[in-house]
């Protein structure tokens, strides 16, 4: 008579190494993207076109964003803004979005068209004229000839060019007393 044995049992060794070997590739990958960051050859130069009102009725809002195609930028005017004819530039989508955020790579360079509008007549005490932009955080450069921070007088536009010279989070923000939650209009830019 024939004795039957019992199959053996036995932990699945080459699954476990399998798992083993793919957790440390995978945190080895998650550890490399923080310990160097993405850079690219060449730092960009976006624009960025943003409305400013009373933070009761949205705040500081991005509308749009671009890369600026080419050396010189466009033509501005403090009561009619910007003016992209002629110009190359293409769209591009921000990381974020909360129409708040900004993301951009350590070298690059921002050029800001922000127009202030008057919240009047909604309802919520707006007081003053004016709204502010400033931007706190590690290293920025300002181009010469413009000013950070700027005053940026309801139904006018404001611009600056601002290189982000050092990687972290910074915070740009209205820095005139506009309203009673003048002090929640913000947004972050994200420098990586």
């Amino acid at each position: 008579m024939k004795v039957l044995q019992a199959p053996k049992k036995h932990l699945p060794v080459v699954g476990l190494l399998g798992l083993v070997v793919i957790a440390a590739a995978g945190g080895t990958v998650y550890y490399y993207q923080f310990a160097s960051p993405h850079t690219h050859a060449v730092p960009s130069h976006r624009l960025v076109f943003m409305t400013a009102v009373i933070q009761e009725l949205g705040g500081f809002h991005v509308n749009n964003t671009a890369y600026l195609n080419q050396t010189t930028q466009p033509a501005f005017d403090n009561s009619k803004g910007y003016n992209l004819t002629g110009v190359k530039f293409q769209d591009y989508l921000p990381s974020y979005s909360d129409n708040k955020t900004i993301n951009a790579n350590a070298g690059d360079t921002i050029t800001f068209y922000i127009h202030a509008v008057d919240g009047s007549g909604h309802g919520f005490s707006q007081y003053g004229s004016n709204h502010g932009f400033t931007i706190d955080g590690p290293t920025v450069s300002v181009a010469a000839g413009d000013a950070l921070p700027g005053t940026i007088p309801f139904g006018k536009w404001y611009s600056v060019t601002v290189t982000f010279v050092t990687a972290g989070s910074y915070i740009y923000r209205c820095n005139i007393f506009c309203s009673d939650q003048h002090p929640f209009m913000q947004g972050n830019i994200v420098v990586s």
